[in-house]
């Protein structure tokens, strides 16, 4: 396992975070995440919104039963739209805290942003749950980097504890359409340029564009079957969040022209290079994982024993012919 800081968290976080959105029994989940922890993972990503709140029990249910809440990193998130104010973060927080049966997290995302309410509102309430020790550090999903940057120069003004972490898209295949509704990608120059200047840490969803650099076949059937699933809930005309309909460009077809390229050149396989990427650039950089079996988890694991260079990750991101 490979590990990283972030500023204003003494624990070694694992370079790859464990999702916890897709677990629906004790057993299964426990045995996946007993692996996760034998081979040097200690990380978990959470929300308050993920299935109702089963997913947060389910973890809390495990930690205790095995005593380890001490070698965990919890990332817990809430306020997600359309309850994303300051009053849902603390009532939100509450609830969380209670079901990961743990007193603290020790990283808090805002799940979404809400324009309508002043950067400052958001930041005191952060801050006031920092100061009750029921956080430890705090940032923001799917925030732009104009907004990032509003919330921490108040905080800086007013000499508060800033956000420390953004959480948005941060894959190789850089989003066309947003996979939901509110949802930011950071494969942007500027963001990706401010979080190296400042080394903001990143935490990337779909951090392998959701199955985009598979085969072209593989990853038309996860399309298919993504579109089918949807389709009782989305909108007339309303796109799928699958991998074609979300990340397929003229210039993401040529990434992964690029990465099966280099795939073939160094022998590992295409999806383990994209999911090296985020986790090589200039900052501390994690990568969420979203595995439903221990197989699927050795798979996402491969992503670590990838070494690109920084001339190799520009190039795999067009920045360099």
């Amino acid at each position: 396992m490979k590990y990283d800081k972030i500023e204003g968290l003494d624990k070694n976080i694992s370079k790859l975070i464990m999702g916890n959105d897709n677990q629906t029994y004790f057993d299964e989940a426990a045995k996946l995440w007993d692996h996760w922890m034998e081979v040097g993972g200690n990380a978990f990503d959470t929300a308050h919104i993920y299935g109702g709140g089963s997913m947060e029990k389910l973890l809390g249910e495990w930690h205790r039963k095995r005593n380890n809440l001490k070698d965990l990193v919890i990332v817990a998130k809430g306020a997600h739209t359309p309850n994303c104010d300051p009053k849902s973060i603390s009532s939100q927080l509450t609830e969380s805290l209670d079901r990961l049966q743990t007193e603290t997290a020790d990283i808090y995302i805002m799940h979404r942003d809400n324009t309508d309410i002043p950067v400052d509102e958001f930041i005191d309430v952060l801050n006031e749950e920092k100061s009750k020790g029921r956080i430890n550090i705090f940032g923001g999903s799917n925030w732009t980097l104009e907004r990032f940057k509003e919330a921490n120069s108040w905080a800086d003004s007013h000499n508060k504890n800033k956000l420390s972490i953004l959480n948005n898209n941060l894959s190789l295949s850089k989003m066309i359409n947003p996979l939901w509704d509110g949802c930011i990608s950071s494969n942007d120059d500027d963001i990706l340029d401010y979080l190296q200047e400042n080394q903001v840490a990143h935490l990337s969803w779909s951090s392998q564009g959701r199955g985009y650099f598979l085969s072209d076949e593989i990853t038309q059937k996860i399309e298919d079957k993504i579109t089918s699933d949807e389709s009782s809930w989305r909108k007339p005309g309303e796109h799928s969040s699958g991998p074609l309909s979300c990340y397929d460009s003229e210039d993401n077809r040529e990434r992964k022209k690029r990465v099966f390229e280099l795939a073939s050149k160094i022998s590992v396989d295409s999806q383990n290079i994209a999911g090296a990427w985020p986790i090589h650039l200039k900052f501390p950089s994690f990568a969420l994982i979203g595995p439903r079996t221990i197989d699927e988890l050795v798979s996402s694991l491969k992503n670590l024993d990838v070494e690109l260079s920084d001339d190799q990750v520009n190039w795999l991101n067009l920045k360099e012919e």
